[in-house]
């Protein structure tokens, strides 16, 4: 009998299992994230950026095969030099892990400021709404939008604007950020 497909919410378990037993360092980012502090959405990626060694690449990529993931030494090895990504396909699902070297002042920012949160009966360390927002911003794709825009709504009684808006500056989108928040100030009116 093949085995059950597996669920997002089980892939999230593996990557989070796989980087914990390699005390690897990292945060989730992306459609989880909106899914934890934004609103309900469909996604097919688990990204998430990680801290990763040259040493750890080996353990990480069979720990991942361990598990049933399709996984290459040598596409991690390449994310982690050439400062890409490298994806981890479920080989149950049509999922896949988006895993990002942390290479960039931005990944190094998603670390830093994560958050510990309680999401489908465990803990995990996401990226910060501020964080995503900005991020989102910044590529700027429909989706993207809407995905800020929902973090935005939800969290807007909670977020650290100071923090958010520095990030913006440092990222180059501040009047990206004041626009946005003109707009969802306006949508938020009674």
């Amino acid at each position: 009998m093949p085995p059950k497909p597996r669920t997002l919410d089980a892939v999230v378990r593996a990557a989070e299992k796989v980087l914990g037993a390699n005390d690897v360092d990292h945060v989730f980012v992306g459609g989880v994230t909106v899914l934890a502090f934004g609103a309900p959405r469909t996604t097919s990626d688990v990204d998430v950026i990680a801290a990763v060694t040259p040493e750890k690449i080996g353990a990480i990529v069979a720990s991942f095969q361990r598990l049933g993931f399709f996984a290459s030494a040598q596409d991690l090895h390449d994310a982690l030099v050439e400062g890409g990504h490298c994806t981890i396909q479920d080989t149950r699902s049509t999922y896949r892990i988006v895993l990002v070297p942390a290479s960039t002042d931005s990944h190094r920012d998603a670390l830093r400021t994560r958050r510990r949160v309680r999401w489908r009966g465990r803990e995990l360390p996401m990226a910060a709404p501020e964080h995503t927002i900005v991020v989102k911003l910044e590529w700027g794709s429909p989706q993207d939008l809407e995905d800020a825009l929902a973090m935005y709504l939800r969290q807007r009684g909670s977020l650290d604007l100071p923090m958010m808006r520095a990030f913006a500056r440092r990222r180059g989108v501040s009047p990206e950020l004041s626009d946005f928040e003109a707009r969802a100030k306006s949508l938020s009116k009674p």
